[in-house]
C-alpha cells in the first residue's frame, strides 16, 4: 500500500498507545475522559478535510483531478464526488459530526472513532483513503498529531487524577 509520510506522526502514536496501556492498567471508569477525548479527535480531524489543495496529501490522480475541478472546482481534497458529480462530503460529516455513517462506541476504558461510509458502489472507501491503493497514495484523515495526543493524554490524566482518593 501506498504511505503518506507528511500526514502521519508514529511517535504521537507510540505515545498515545503508552497513554492508554496506562490507562486500561488503571482499572477505573474513564467513560468521561473517553468521550472528551472523541470530542478532540472529531474535533483535531476537522482540520483535516478543509484544504483546497495538496497541501500535506500527495496530489490526487490526473484524470480524477481534472474531474473533480470540471465537476466541483474548489472541492477539498478529502470530499469525493456523488454519480451527479457534486461534492459528498459523505467521509467529513461521518468523522467530525454524528452521521447515520459515524463510529463512536465510548467504553469504560477504551474509544473508538472511525466511520463505516461507502461509496456509491458500496466500497469501503475511508480504508482506501486511509490506508492508500496500489492506485492512490493514502491521504490520511484519522491520525494522532503531537498536539491531539497531549489534550487526551491530560484528559486522561486529570480524569484518573479526580477519581483517586485524596
Amino acid at each position: 500500500m501506498a504511505e503518506n509520510p507528511i500526514s502521519y506522526d508514529i511517535d504521537a502514536d507510540n505515545q498515545f498507545k503508552k497513554a492508554m496501556s496506562r490507562a486500561i492498567q488503571s482499572g477505573l471508569d474513564l467513560s468521561f475522559s473517553m468521550g472528551e477525548s472523541a470530542r478532540i479527535i472529531k474535533k483535531e480531524s476537522a482540520k483535516n478535510f478543509i484544504l483546497k489543495g495538496s497541501g500535506k496529501y500527495p496530489p490526487l490522480e490526473t484524470k480524477y483531478f481534472q474531474r473533480k475541478q470540471r465537476l466541483a472546482p474548489g472541492t477539498p481534497i478529502l470530499t469525493g464526488l456523488t454519480r451527479k458529480g457534486k461534492a459528498s462530503g459523505k467521509l467529513k460529516k461521518s468523522i467530525i459530526g454524528q452521521t447515520s455513517d459515524s463510529i463512536i462506541q465510548i467504553g469504560k476504558r477504551s474509544l473508538v472513532v472511525g466511520t463505516k461510509a461507502r461509496s456509491i458502489k458500496g466500497a469501503p472507501y475511508p480504508i482506501f483513503v486511509q490506508e492508500g491503493t496500489d492506485k492512490m497514495a493514502a491521504r490520511k484523515f484519522l491520525f494522532f498529531s503531537q498536539k491531539m495526543v497531549k489534550q487526551i493524554i491530560n484528559t486522561i490524566n486529570a480524569d484518573i487524577a479526580n477519581q483517586l482518593p485524596p
